[in-house]
């Protein structure tokens, strides 16, 4: 497994440059694999401490950025110096056809009752209908890119998650859409890694 790491406030940041040679096996990363063809979009699901809760049709917010200062020199007409400032993380934006499944509604519903807990340890998988204050307490989580067979080829994983929002779908009687909810998820940073 390749894993690039980039996280905020580390100074520097840890990278393992990965290299496949095109069609020869040799290095890492698809092609390596036998299988040359770029990955898919389509098909991707929503990790929550280790415990797959549901597929998405749209997933946002794998991003993150600096912010540039910008300084003019007197006297140099020519150009603007740009320095790095702060970087930061983008907000995942997950949306999702509405189903019975109410499991992530309760978790931003913790937040609504005041009931998000510190990390606690020998926490539990809730299950559909347990939201355990100790399982949510401590929230990691993943974003995993599917192939066609189902095998997790790519994770975005990220850790310190919250449910900033959640959004229910707009309705209307003239459409024949599916109903679509929105979850909007913080986080402290991401690791991506490449599953073999």
């Amino acid at each position: 497994m390749d894993a690039v790491r980039v996280q905020p406030g580390a100074g520097k940041a840890s990278l393992r440059k990965i290299e496949a040679g095109p069609h020869t096996g040799k290095g890492e990363g698809p092609a390596a694999q036998g299988d040359p063809d770029p990955y898919g979009s389509y098909y991707f699901a929503l990790e929550i401490n280790g415990a797959q809760v549901g597929h998405f049709q749209e997933c946002s917010g794998l991003k993150n950025s600096s912010a540039v200062f910008e300084i003019e020199e007197g006297g140099l007409n020519g150009k603007t110096h740009k320095r790095p400032g702060q970087s930061k993380w983008e907000n995942l934006v997950l949306k999702c056809a509405t189903s019975a499944s109410q499991f992530l509604i309760s978790w931003r519903d913790l937040y609504l009752q005041d009931l998000y807990a510190k990390p606690t340890m020998g926490a539990k998988d809730p299950g559909e209908n347990d939201m355990s204050r100790d399982w949510w307490g401590s929230t990691s989580g993943a974003i995993s890119l599917m192939s066609n067979d189902g095998k997790v080829i790519r994770r975005y994983s990220f850790k310190d998650a919250w449910p900033v929002s959640w959004e229910g779908p707009s309705l209307n009687a003239t459409a024949s859409g599916l109903a679509i909810e929105t979850l909007e998820i913080a986080h402290s940073g991401l690791v991506v890694e490449t599953v073999a």
